[in-house]
């Protein structure tokens, strides 16, 4: 019987439930020997309101971010992009940036939440939570 490692196991599950060349934030944190984050509906729902007040004054900011994440977590994280039509797209944005991806990879934290929001003149706004 052959022993497969068990992140290799976790980046097949993963692969798998990614359509083909599509990265998603745990495929990402994967393929950099880190553990998959749980997907959050309360951090999902907190990254959308922030996507939504960002889109709503088409301004790109953290502005509130303590205030959003300061119950919730002790450690916490927010990446924000605008631009990207998918979620792959603003993965792979943040992942060209070391502060970004630095809050992508990093440890501490067992939950994420992604969401984006479309501003009146057609700007999606993105933003990822990341907590535990």
């Amino acid at each position: 019987m052959r022993v497969v490692p068990i992140l290799g196991l976790i980046l097949a599950a993963l692969l798998a439930a990614t359509p083909a060349g599509a990265m998603d934030l745990n495929s990402y944190r994967a393929a950099h020997g880190r553990m998959p984050l749980n997907f959050s509906a309360e951090l999902m729902g907190i990254a959308y309101a922030h996507a939504a007040d960002m889109a709503a004054r088409h301004h790109l900011d953290h502005r509130g971010f303590k205030q959003r994440m300061g119950a919730l977590a002790s450690t916490a994280a927010e990446n924000v992009s605008y631009g990207c039509a998918t979620e792959d797209c603003a993965i792979r944005q943040w992942a060209r940036s070391a502060g970004h991806r630095r809050n992508m990879l990093m440890g501490g934290v067992s939950a994420y939440g992604i969401a984006s929001a479309v501003s009146s003149n057609g700007r999606r706004y993105w933003v990822l939570e990341l907590g535990n």
